[in-house]
């Protein structure tokens, strides 16, 4: 099994959208509008500015609604007659709620301006805004688009922004969509952003293969963190098309350039582990260490690692670490039982069975669980205490033993070590019930019938 590190996606980036409020009259559209404004229009406009000059949005509101001759029951949208239906009196009423920000208020006003004048520019990106900072992704995307088509000359952050809340809304590859259309339309206006959150939309849609030229060319650009960053999401991509032999070649690289980042020996643990060079993977864990303070789970790795390869010193240090910290747990939390049964282990290879013994007894004292049972029972029948080492497969096989059958066998075993034939033979008699222990113990039976009592 190939053990990868999760991937780390770049955080879209939104940097624009906190200044899309755009003054009055800026956009063509607007100042068309402007021709038509009647007297009493321009003095209301003229006091609405000089209110939100001075951040009195609240004061322009009230101004707004007073302005109405017809209110609408406090619906903020100015559906009244006069200076209150004219879309630049919407407009600016909805700027008014969005910079306090009243968002419900400020849709309904660009909504009644778009209801007027539907290709006013300003209204529609206003409104994009709102769906946006509002999570509307999926509303902020279209309108984005509509704005995007509007532009005259055509604008292409506006099908950039478009693309990317179509992406955080979950639509990934319309968002690829998007930006290849983004790409083709205005290839002489290619930003770092739009570069990074395309590849986003590539590892969002799993395109690992089209993403990868991509992220090369990202990371020959930056510098510092985000070089690494991106380094270590070719990592990544590397890893999650199964090309291990190139993450490795690469992690290795990276190490080799910058010895002192710690992702990229932790890293190299994962790809070596999943290549099966164990004792790498433990050399390279031990720099990690170093380097790095290793979690719970990665000291478990190390002392694993440290077993497997028949180093059990390291390995027992590091398991009585990690139980003393489990002490007052439950017997199967964390992987409590895991580790002693490998503690157990490591002192055997150590001929240390003595304290694999105190061990069983000080983390399961009432000699409950039956694979704990199981497992002192071959150490007492190890160091021929016979019919204590009965007594305990007896127990493992009566409880929820998932070796059952090996347990009988044992007893069976150890009974007629101490020459308790009558329950050597009963043993062996359940042991062969079971498929995996039936030619066993019918031998040891034989056996036992041509040998004559001790």
């Amino acid at each position: 099994m190939t053990h990868r590190p999760p991937l780390i996606f770049m955080i879209l980036i939104w940097a624009g959208l906190a200044g899309l409020i755009i003054p009055l009259a800026h956009a063509k559209k607007t100042k068309d509008l402007g021709k038509n404004l009647s007297g009493p229009d321009q003095h209301l406009l003229i006091k609405i500015r000089d209110l939100m000059n001075k951040e009195d949005y609240k004061g322009a509101i009230s101004l707004i609604r007073a302005s109405r001759k017809k209110p609408d029951n406090d619906s903020g949208t100015g559906t009244g007659t006069s200076a209150a239906t004219h879309p630049l009196v919407c407009l600016a009423l909805g700027n008014c709620y969005l910079m306090i920000p009243d968002y419900p208020h400020a849709e309904s006003a660009y909504l009644a301006a778009l209801a007027l004048a539907p290709d006013l520019m300003d209204a529609r990106v206003n409104l994009a805004k709102v769906y946006s900072d509002t999570s509307q992704f999926d509303k902020a995307a279209q309108a984005f688009l509509a704005t995007y088509e509007l532009s005259d000359p055509r604008q292409a952050d506006y099908l950039y922004y478009s693309a990317v809340m179509t992406l955080a809304h979950g639509r990934a590859e319309a968002a690829i969509d998007h930006f290849e259309r983004l790409f083709a339309a205005h290839p002489d206006q290619v930003a770092r952003q739009w570069q990074e959150n395309f590849a986003n939309a590539l590892m969002t849609a799993s395109h690992w293969k089209q993403a990868a030229p991509l992220v090369l060319e990202l990371v020959a650009q930056a510098t510092g963190t985000d070089k690494i960053r991106w380094q270590e999401t070719l990592l990544q991509i590397y890893l999650h098309t199964d090309n291990l032999n190139q993450a490795l070649a690469y992690a290795t690289t990276l190490s080799r350039q910058d010895c002192t980042v710690a992702k990229w020996w932790k890293a190299l643990v994962h790809i070596r582990l999943g290549l099966g060079h164990y004792p790498q993977a433990l050399d390279d864990l031990i720099v990690y260490g170093f380097l790095s303070p290793l979690t719970r789970e990665e000291k478990k790795l190390f002392a694993d690692l440290s077993l497997q390869l028949k180093i059990p010193g390291r390995a027992v240090r590091t398991y009585e670490t990690l139980l003393a910290e489990t002490r007052d747990t439950p017997l199967d939390a964390k992987g409590q039982k895991q580790m002693i049964q490998r503690l157990v282990t490591a002192y055997r290879q150590l001929g240390k069975s003595d304290k694999a013994l105190a061990l069983l007894n000080r983390f399961d004292p009432k000699a409950c669980d039956p694979e704990m049972l199981l497992l002192k029972g071959d150490l007492l029948y190890e160091a021929k205490a016979f019919k204590s080492a009965t007594k305990a497969f007896r127990m493992a096989a009566r409880g929820d033993c998932s070796q059952k059958g090996q347990a009988w066998l044992m007893a069976g075993y150890a009974a007629w070590q101490h020459n308790d034939l009558k329950a050597s033979r009963n043993a062996f008699e359940k042991a062969a019930r079971f498929k995996r222990h039936r030619k066993n113990a019918l031998a040891a039976m034989a056996q036992m019938e041509r040998t004559p009592p001790m």
